[in-house]
């Protein structure tokens, strides 16, 4: 597949290509029945060819993932990947399984931004806690055709974030992780700039795999160290 390096997309037999091994049962027909649900929507060549960007390719195996692991029927998938839309991931695909569906992107520059205004429909969330959010640097809202809007990355974080008010977690407790998350970026950055200092497609998407593999690797140590604090906290639970 060596022109693929030098194309922003997959050709549907190369998706069947790289996702065959994880899933020995993948054809292209299947991939068509995919689209012709509207599970997915891949854009076309002028000359009809389906083009396969990388969120295409996530969207295809986060399919295959639930069905393979969790047997999900097709009605429920398509609520999940509704869900999914909307920034929330599922519980079915959180931790690991959520990593290896979301590959990094850098930047989200084809994601789709949310107004501000409309968080309560489209998003489920008050636009009240989206813009506390925002007060607290845990969110950025920038200023768009329409309105305030926030990007995909940002509609993560509020879900999540909204998700915690239920253990009493709110805005003001969650700084630190906006914090944190800005120093391990600055940290990557020192370790990994001299090795990626001149950007060509090859070398970009191979930092992306690198960042891949290092926030997967570094998750796993953050929540190991997490458990080894909480057993000092907790003596009889953890």
């Amino acid at each position: 597949m060596s022109e693929l390096k030098t194309r922003d997309y997959m050709t549907i037999g190369e998706v069947v290509e790289t996702l065959q091994p994880a899933y020995p049962d993948l054809s292209i027909s299947k991939i068509r029945f995919l689209e012709e649900e509207g599970l997915i929507a891949p854009q076309r060549t002028p000359g009809g060819y389906r083009k396969f960007a990388q969120s295409d390719l996530a969207r295809v195996e986060m399919i295959l993932r639930l069905q393979k692991e969790h047997f999900l029927p097709l009605a429920v998938i398509r609520e999940k990947l509704a869900e999914y839309d909307k920034g929330k991931v599922p519980p079915e695909l959180k931790g690991s399984e959520a990593a290896a569906a979301q590959p990094v992107m850098l930047p989200f520059e084809q994601a789709e931004t949310v107004r501000i205004d409309d968080a309560q429909s489209a998003l489920g969330l008050p636009v009240s806690f989206v813009r506390e959010l925002a007060e607290f640097g845990l969110v950025e809202i920038i200023e768009g055709e329409h309105g305030d809007e926030m990007g995909p990355a940002d509609v993560r974080v509020s879900h999540a974030a909204w998700d915690l008010r239920r253990f009493g977690i709110e805005p003001r407790h969650l700084r630190m992780y906006e914090t944190f998350a800005e120093r391990e970026a600055a940290f990557f950055g020192q370790a990994l700039m001299p090795a990626f200092r001149h950007r060509t497609p090859e070398t970009r998407q191979k930092l992306v795999e690198t960042l891949g593999e290092l926030t997967g690797t570094t998750g796993d140590l953050k929540n190991h160290l997490l458990r080894r604090a909480l057993g000092r906290v907790f003596e009889d639970v953890v």
